[in-house]
């Protein structure tokens, strides 16, 4: 198989020839960044630098896919937020303009604004690089996570609360801004869109909060994109699976908070992607640990593996490496072996 035709079996639930490893969060380190003579924030607005860079754990230790841009402001700065450039790797939100959703309006012409020429202009540049050889998976922000950005994520936690209509007209405004912006990233050839949603971990919502505010428009968007996507939220994750098992996401890619066979004992049809430590595993442990931990989660079932988040800039070499060498080498359970597995481990979490 390619490492897209791998990638999109995983992601679909279908059989794979090995594991894939195509990653869906940033696995850029300062060495990788070094060898390829990128530097930021230049590696934000120039999409030769940015395809580079992107491509740069593929050409140096053979990871089957990528992701980009590098940093999660890029929505809310094209609806009107202002980012603080000072820091230039991962640009935070400085201002958030919306103070009533009802008089907030997203621009026309999408494709002209912003760094949203840049990202469509790297797809490009990878795909006529490598083709079939490596599977693209641009990220996007979920609406309910850019509404946070555009009023503020306390102003949207208090609207929830107070006048939840303000929140359901802002994230469904939102929603159709994704939509479009995910229909250029797929006509300009991503394999599989990569969207991420902090603010709706189940550290911030309850699963019905999750099911109120955010389902909807996971819904709406994948729906109106039609396109091979990825759900990523951070943190413990556990109230929302049974939401994510019916939001129509071909995958869900999740924290170590959860363990893989839980996840997958949850979300049915949804395959799943993850959940390697990167607090400990990746930066500081050895190549040996991170093998050992990438089988494992093969072993559990995991249908693409990958990081929890995205991997410190510090992390080794070797350590990718081996992550990489351990989906290549590690056999690919069937799905009765994953769940007779997944069985025997929850019942040892039952015992203690």
């Amino acid at each position: 198989m390619t490492a897209v035709e791998r990638a999109l079996a995983a992601v679909r639930g279908q059989e794979v020839d090995r594991t894939s490893s195509a990653a869906g969060l940033i696995m850029t380190t300062v060495e990788m960044m070094k060898s390829v003579g990128a530097t930021y924030p230049e590696a934000h607005h120039n999409p030769q630098m940015m395809a580079d860079m992107a491509a740069a754990a593929h050409e140096m230790c053979g990871v089957d896919g990528t992701t980009f841009p590098f940093d999660m402001s890029l929505e809310a700065e094209i609806l009107g937020a202002e980012l603080d450039w000072r820091k230039v790797d991962r640009p935070p939100i400085k201002t958030s303009p919306v103070n009533d959703p009802d008089n907030f309006t997203v621009p026309d012409k999408i494709e002209e604004l912003g760094r949203i020429p840049v990202v469509l202009k790297t797809i490009d540049i990878l795909k006529e690089k490598y083709g079939e050889d490596l599977a693209i998976l641009p990220t996007t922000v979920c609406p309910f996570t850019i509404a946070g950005h555009m009023a503020g994520v306390d102003n949207l936690f208090m609207w929830i609360l107070s006048d939840p209509d303000k929140v359901h007209t802002l994230v469904d405004k939102i929603t159709g801004f994704v939509i479009e912006y995910q229909k250029l990233m797929a006509a300009h050839g991503a394999d599989i869109l990569f969207a991420i949603d902090p603010t709706s971990s189940g550290d911030l919502l309850s699963g019905d909060m999750y099911a109120e505010f955010v389902l909807p428009s996971i819904k709406k968007m994948k729906k109106g994109t039609g396109a091979s996507t990825i759900l990523h939220i951070c943190g413990n994750t556990k109230p929302m699976l049974e939401h994510i098992a019916v939001s129509g996401v071909d995958a869900f890619s999740f924290d170590k908070a959860v363990p893989v066979w839980y996840a997958k004992q949850k979300l049915g049809n949804v395959s799943a992607y993850g959940n390697l430590d990167v607090i400990e595993l990746f930066p500081n442990g050895t190549p040996d640990d991170v093998y050992n931990a990438t089988a494992e989660v093969i072993r559990q079932g995991i249908n693409i593996a990958g990081s929890a988040c995205d991997v410190p800039e510090t992390t080794p070499l070797e350590n990718i490496r081996a992550f990489v060498k351990a989906c290549e080498e590690t056999p690919v359970p069937s799905k009765n072996d994953s769940m007779a597995y997944g069985k025997q481990l929850a019942a040892q979490v039952a015992e203690k």
